[in-house]
């Protein structure tokens, strides 16, 4: 392969690793711009969108003329210890310390690595911020207890909606409507007198975008309005599902329990 051509398949399979582990787009663009400066080339240029990836390198000196790639982003989910990974090794390549081959096989090896935590961990750790937040919402032993139980729910539903490769907005929806029948539930027939807010909240906030959230303003902080806004819309519109699940829930309680 072209020397020219393998750096900037280099920098669209840095740039796609960073965006499914959910980066921020000016690190994206940072990190595949310095790997396509590496290249000495005239005119390189690396643009990132929530779901998409545009690279272009040229320079009069290039025979076979110019290079231009775009990626599709199909797939998101918060790793940021792949994130650390490529940021590592465009640092490497940038610095000489490895050369262009050595970096991309690399980066497939990242690429091709599992999650960090097995799904056993992952449901550990979604039960212990349903129960933390609980408390810190102010919750007393009896919203904890019903905190407690409505995490280890809402940890299996998780699992069982990636196990089926629900659509994200569905599983949001469905695993609010669930929580939020739970938590009546324990109210009506274990806990009488339970806070179901302070239950409900704590359950639903290990779903909330906060990641999402938080990257889109910083995107928009540094006028990368378009990119920024494209985050936004994707973390209103999945903390929309949530709100949906738990409203529908409340709605087939009322007329249920109430």
């Amino acid at each position: 392969m072209n020397q020219h051509k393998k750096m900037l398949e280099t920098a669209l399979l840095a740039g796609k690793i960073m965006t499914e582990s959910n980066a921020e787009s000016y690190r994206v663009e940072d990190t595949m711009n310095r790997i396509l400066t590496s290249s000495r080339a005239a005119y390189a240029v690396a643009v990132s969108f929530s779901t998409s990836l545009y690279a272009t390198l040229d320079d009069p000196s290039f025979t076979d003329g110019s290079f231009t790639g775009i990626k599709r982003i199909n797939q998101k989910s918060t790793n940021l210890n792949k994130i650390t990974q490529v940021n590592n090794i465009s640092r490497q390549l940038t610095s000489d310390q490895i050369n262009i081959d050595q970096a991309y096989q690399k980066l497939l090896e990242v690429q091709g690595q599992g999650d960090q935590f097995n799904a056993l961990k992952k449901s550990i750790g979604t039960w212990g911020l349903t129960v933390a937040f609980s408390v810190l919402f102010g919750g007393g032993i009896h919203e904890f207890g019903a905190t407690a139980i409505n995490g280890v729910i809402l940890a299996l539903l998780i699992r069982l909606t990636s196990h089926y490769y629900i659509n994200s907005g569905l599983s949001n929806v469905f695993q609010a409507f669930v929580v939020t029948i739970v938590a009546y539930v324990l109210r009506e027939f274990i806990f009488p007198g339970l806070d179901t807010d302070t239950v409900i909240v704590a359950t639903l906030m290990p779903m909330v975008p906060g990641t999402a959230i938080t990257n889109s303003f910083r995107d928009i902080f540094r006028e990368d309005y378009l990119a920024g806004g494209a985050r936004a819309v994707e973390a209103f519109l999945e903390a929309l599902m949530i709100a949906l699940g738990a409203a529908v829930g409340l709605s087939f309680i009322t007329g249920v329990l109430i």
